[in-house]
């Protein structure tokens, strides 16, 4: 695979809507961390999924992450403290080890954050194989973006690449239903990742199939991105998002611009941890606000701030930072290092 196919692409396509899920407009993580609010929540409303990716832990280790769903008491509880962040919380993104439309209550629990206004924006994850007449306009209406991953172009490549049989005419037609909402609010963002359009041909498919239902549009190169797990299929693609070669990253940036809400409680400092090691607190007990300033966030940030990164699990062997990441707060270290040692003095002290 060549690592000029997406260029290759926005030259075949004259529409401007070819696009990453990346946000172009970005705080300098060098300059202000650490944060008073995190920017990014990711809500695990279930780690069950319909698919078996042949690149994903429900196809690689299956039996080695716990399986369950996020109650709705407790995720009401969740987003009560969510409120309590200030500035708020940019945005909040359901997705997870699961795929969000296996929780049966989900247009439940979108519609109750989206009410509350517990962030500023709302996505969700998903491979919208589960759309369908009832969740596609109460989604479409309260969703700021919808990211489908599009896992192969009809029935035969699904088979390959994810293990399941699926209806892809059915399918193209809920994505249809979608982008023809009236009165729709949410962006319908459509992704495919490389080794499934390795073809001039397949990448022509994949935009007359999908440019015409999507505001945005993007072929992902398929990167490792779960710590421990060599998910790439083989392919040696470059960044996920971007034209730029990898280097190595000493300082995490989601530990100090996100956190994750497990299905069960357990917050997580990233959406990969998939095995569940590197637990920072447990909003059954705890609020969000607590954990975001807590101990375990102090030591865990000063951990990688003093080039500690690759002496504990699951950091050492992930690639999330090298893959998939733009931001970068190596050469910011020390001053950061000093603000998160001001950030918590003063915690404390208070």
């Amino acid at each position: 695979m060549k690592k000029d196919l997406n260029l290759e692409v926005k030259v075949m396509d004259n529409e401007n809507i070819i696009q990453s899920q990346l946000n172009s407009n970005r705080i300098n993580l060098g300059v202000s961390a650490p944060l008073q609010s995190p920017l990014v929540i990711y809500m695990e409303t279930t780690t069950y999924c319909n698919l078996a990716c042949k690149f994903c832990p429900h196809f690689i280790s299956p039996d080695e992450f716990e399986k369950g769903t996020m109650d709705f008491l407790f995720f009401k509880k969740v987003c009560a403290d969510l409120l309590s962040f200030t500035p708020k919380v940019k945005l909040l993104r359901f997705c997870g080890l699961g795929d969000s439309l296996m929780n049966k209550k989900i247009t439940e629990f979108v519609e109750h954050a989206v009410e509350n206004k517990v962030a500023e924006r709302f996505e969700m994850i998903s491979n919208g194989l589960l759309l369908n007449d009832k969740n596609i306009p109460i989604l479409a209406k309260t969703l700021d973006r919808l990211i489908i991953s599009i896992e192969g172009l009809n029935n035969d490549q699904y088979w390959e690449f994810t293990n399941r049989k699926i209806k892809f005419d059915n399918f193209c037609k809920n994505l249809e239903k979608f982008s023809k909402v009236k009165n729709k609010k949410c962006k319908l963002h459509i992704k495919i990742h490389n080794s499934a359009v390795n073809s001039k041909a397949k990448i022509q498919k994949f935009h007359a199939l999908f440019s015409d239902l999507a505001d945005e549009i993007y072929i992902e190169n398929l990167v490792n991105l779960w710590p421990g797990v060599t998910s790439n299929l083989g392919l040696d693609s470059g960044h996920r998002f971007v034209s730029a070669p990898r280097r190595e990253v000493k300082v995490c940036p989601q530990i100090f611009k996100s956190m994750q809400v497990n299905h069960d409680g357990k917050i997580m400092p990233c959406c990969i941890d998939w095995k569940v090691e590197n637990v920072i607190g447990d909003a059954n007990t705890m609020s969000l606000s607590d954990i975001w300033n807590g101990e375990v966030v102090r030591q865990l940030q000063t951990k990688h701030l003093n080039g500690e990164r690759h002496t504990f699990q699951p950091c050492a062997t992930c690639s999330l930072n090298e893959n998939s990441d733009i931001d970068n707060l190596d050469s910011d270290a020390k001053d950061v290092l000093a603000r998160v040692r001001e950030k918590y003095q003063n915690l404390i002290e208070d």
